[in-house]
């Protein structure tokens, strides 16, 4: 008996473990060790950028704009982002459309120089970051109150990002982002529905990410993005221009000429 209670002991301790329910920092945990810690990430690839809120008759999609390039680059330590678009057709704002924000200052840049946006452009763009699959891991974790909901084959994370916008995460039994949706409030449509679809997940020098990315709003397709390329950790360093630093708030959005 006193050799076989050792192993009883270890057995039951071994179910005990098993058995332990998973909360939402152990969610976390996996996801981030199966799909890579960043500081920061570029991707690119081609796609579509639809129109928001330009439908020609109500109940239709967002005009599509079809591009023959994409980049965005993410420094999440910094808060900023680039996006880098480059059209197939003319189109309002340019054939090549460059966004930037970091923190609570977003602008374009063109011809001419950056021509300041307005807070309400930030905030969005900013939402738009923690709405990337590390992102939402990176916002949760800093959250450091993400809830968790389990489903048939997946867990839900739930946190306030941006003091306001509850950002609601799927994690698959691979343990990768599938899906990110919140709520986006506007002014013509009222709270808005945002949902970020992430599937084909492969590994980019030790890093998973989708290949395929659907981001619907208001029920309809606003990018639809094939990703060839990612680079975990690319250089970004935004430094917010002058102009853009000191210019008087405004609620309407600049072209940059």
């Amino acid at each position: 008996m006193a050799i076989r209670l050792p192993l009883v002991v270890a057995l039951a301790l071994t179910v005990v473990g098993c058995s332990s329910p998973r909360d939402a920092a152990s969610v976390l945990r996996d996801a981030q060790q199966a799909m890579g810690t960043v500081n920061s990430i570029q991707y690119s690839g081609t796609g579509m950028n639809a129109f928001f809120g330009q439908a020609l008759t109500a109940g239709e999609e967002w005009p599509r704009r079809d591009m023959s390039s994409y980049t965005r680059t993410i420094n999440y330590e910094q808060r900023s982002a680039r996006d880098e678009m480059n059209f197939a057709q003319p189109t309002f704002g340019g054939q090549q459309q460059n966004t930037q924000v970091n923190g609570d200052k977003a602008w374009n840049v063109g011809p001419n120089g950056p021509a300041p946006q307005p807070p309400a452009t930030a905030e969005e763009r900013q939402l738009a970051i923690w709405l990337t699959p590390h992102g939402f891991l990176k916002g949760a974790a800093a959250a450091g109150n993400a809830t968790l909901t389990e489903t048939e084959g997946a867990s839900v994370l739930s946190y306030t990002a941006l003091g306001k916008y509850k950002v609601e995460g799927t994690i698959d039994a691979q343990n990768h982002v599938s899906k990110v949706e919140t709520k986006i409030p506007n002014p013509v449509m009222g709270d808005t529905d945002v949902v970020a679809t992430y599937s084909d997940y492969k590994d980019f020098s030790g890093v998973q990410f989708p290949t395929k990315i659907l981001v619907t709003q208001g029920g309809f397709p606003l990018w639809d993005l094939s990703i060839a390329n990612v680079t975990p950790n690319a250089p970004l360093d935004l430094s917010v221009p002058a102009p853009v630093a000191n210019a008087a708030p405004s609620s309407a959005p600049q072209t940059a000429s």
